[in-house]
């Protein structure tokens, strides 16, 4: 009896430490996962920042075409102030040369506006990007040294799958099928398990198993 005692409890041993086992293998990828999920989200970040800083770069382009044009149209105006023959024709063309300078000033104000937004952007990008790389780098050791864990993980399984193969045929059919039972419903709370004698001289009642914590 005391051996069968005892192949049960390393029974019980291996049990809870494939567990064990399984738990972490299950876990270390779920970690893992976990930490590169910032850079995934980071990185769509960085693509809308570029895309913003796109359209940027095109309406400041228009601003600054927008502001030579103006420029243009300016002096325009001016060499027509030296070929006027009348005042009246003066004052039109001054207050055209007024309003063309107001226009002009409201569009270098957008293109300097739209240019400060575009360094801005560009900064936050470049930002953004070094923390990815950052983060890159700390996850890619994470990476390598989850898939070492894992590796010893794996074959600590199979050495313990081993264990519990060789030692299932020596139990006794019966005490094995109680033990399968009382494990699939306590677990790891089975810390110990006795067995009592097989039969009483005086009431033939048959062997059972004790469990505690």
């Amino acid at each position: 009896m005391k051996a069968i005692i005892e192949q049960l409890r390393t029974l019980n041993e291996i049990d809870v430490r494939l567990g064990m086992v399984k738990r972490d293998i299950e876990r270390l990828p779920r970690e893992l996962a976990e930490k590169q999920a910032p850079i995934k989200s980071q990185k769509l970040a960085v693509e809308r920042a570029k895309a913003e800083l796109v359209k940027l770069k095109v309406s400041a382009d228009a601003a600054e075409l927008d502001v030579k044009a103006g420029e243009e149209a300016l002096k325009r105006l001016s060499n027509q102030m030296n070929v006027l023959k009348s005042s009246k024709e003066w004052d039109a063309v001054k207050r055209q040369m007024d309003a063309q300078r107001g226009w002009n000033r409201d569009n270098e104000g957008k293109e300097l506006a739209l240019l400060d937004q575009v360094e801005t952007k560009q900064k936050e990008i470049e930002k953004q990007t070094a923390a990815i790389e950052a983060l890159e780098a700390a996850t890619t050791a994470d990476a390598e040294r989850t898939e070492k864990d894992l590796g010893e993980l794996r074959a600590l399984h199979e050495e313990l799958d081993a264990q519990r193969a060789k030692l299932y045929p020596e139990i006794p059919d019966k005490e094995l099928q109680i033990y399968i039972r009382i494990a699939g419903t306590r677990g790891e709370a089975i810390s110990h398990v006795k067995v009592e004698t097989a039969r009483s001289a005086t009431c033939g009642c048959p062997r059972r198993f004790r469990t505690w914590r």
